[in-house]
């Protein structure tokens, strides 16, 4: 599914005390470091002593969605991971705005311009993101709801700021770096972290509001059909099991009216990876031709299955988004 794809990797280094070449070159290596999340694109931006940095997997707008993005005179800059499911709603509201790109996230820069730091509650989608206002030198980093895309954030030496999507694009040139809490922002003109998603049950210990089974199951199936936001040949990971069972059922429904179907098709194609013979290639078959999908099987052995559970352990956050 395309959710299970969008994994570009960001970094950004922001108020650098070294602003030579070899630091642009150094910074440009440690995005290196992300390549494995975005191999369709490598971009960089620089500012005085600011850069964002972005290694991009194109799946809206393969064609002019390269990031960096920008506004339009490029005084806004924006380095993104994730994608905007309401941006064509958004991008309604801002009919002053001349947009350059298809690219969902875009919608981004035209928000802050529109309306300033207090624009990330509008977004519905999972995202992290840093943003640099070039007319004062400010900017902003952000991380959806509930940490769907990672975010890493750390303090150099020099007094620099720095956020990536991993930690190994840290680690070596940060004193210190943190996780990136979920729900919250961070504004160089606040000086710290704030938490931008404030939902009303949020402080509840005990929720009020009453179990509806038939919202639940709109609710499901809403948050399935709009990710169906992609502009490249997409499927499912099927493993058999209820949860995506239920999700391959919903896009198997929905997919001949979805927009992404006049592009590839109505005809899902749903895919397993496991070991010969395994429960979870056997019950995902049984999904997939109930469903009439597609199915692909990927076969694994048992030495390959060690050697990726040790890289998982080592690499930490190799296998999030």
């Amino acid at each position: 599914v395309p959710p299970a794809a969008t994994m570009c990797g960001i970094l950004a280094v922001l108020g650098v005390g070294d602003v030579s070449l070899a630091k642009r070159s150094r910074i440009i290596e440690l995005s290196r470091r992300l390549r494995h999340r975005g191999p369709d694109w490598s971009g960089i931006h620089s500012f005085e002593d600011c850069y964002l940095a972005h290694q991009r997997l194109a799946i809206v707008d393969p064609t002019s969605g390269d990031q960096p993005l920008y506004n339009e005179d490029k005084t806004v800059v924006v380095t993104v991971n994730g994608e905007i499911y309401n941006h064509e709603e958004l991008k309604a509201k801002l009919k002053s705005h001349q947009f350059q790109t298809g690219s969902d996230c875009e919608v981004i820069a035209h928000l802050y311009e529109e309306y300033g730091e207090e624009f990330v509650d509008m977004l519905d989608g999972m995202f992290s993101f840093v943003l640099l206002d070039t007319r004062d030198k400010s900017f902003i980093a952000a991380r959806d709801a509930i940490g769907i895309c990672p975010l890493y954030m750390g303090w150099g030496l020099d007094g620099s700021v720095w956020f990536s999507s991993e930690m190994k694009a840290l680690s070596d040139d940060c004193e210190r770096f943190i996780s990136f809490p979920p729900g919250h922002l961070y504004s160089s003109k606040a000086g710290g972290l704030r938490r931008w998603y404030n939902p009303p049950w949020f402080s509840e210990s005990i929720p009020s509001t009453p179990y509806d089974p038939v919202l639940i199951r709109e609710s499901f199936e809403k948050a399935v059909i709009k990710r169906l936001m992609t502009d490249v040949p997409f499927g499912v990971l099927l493993s058999g099991g209820l949860d995506s069972s239920l999700v391959a059922s919903v896009v198997s429904r929905h997919l001949a009216e979805a927009k992404v179907a006049r592009q590839w098709g109505n005809q899902l194609h749903t895919f397993c990876i496991g070991l010969k013979g395994s429960p979870d290639l056997k019950a995902a078959k049984e999904v997939a031709d109930y469903l009439g999908t597609v199915h692909h099987e990927l076969h694994f052995t048992v030495q390959v299955h060690y050697y990726f559970s040790v890289l998982c352990i080592v690499e930490g956050s190799f296998c999030s988004y």
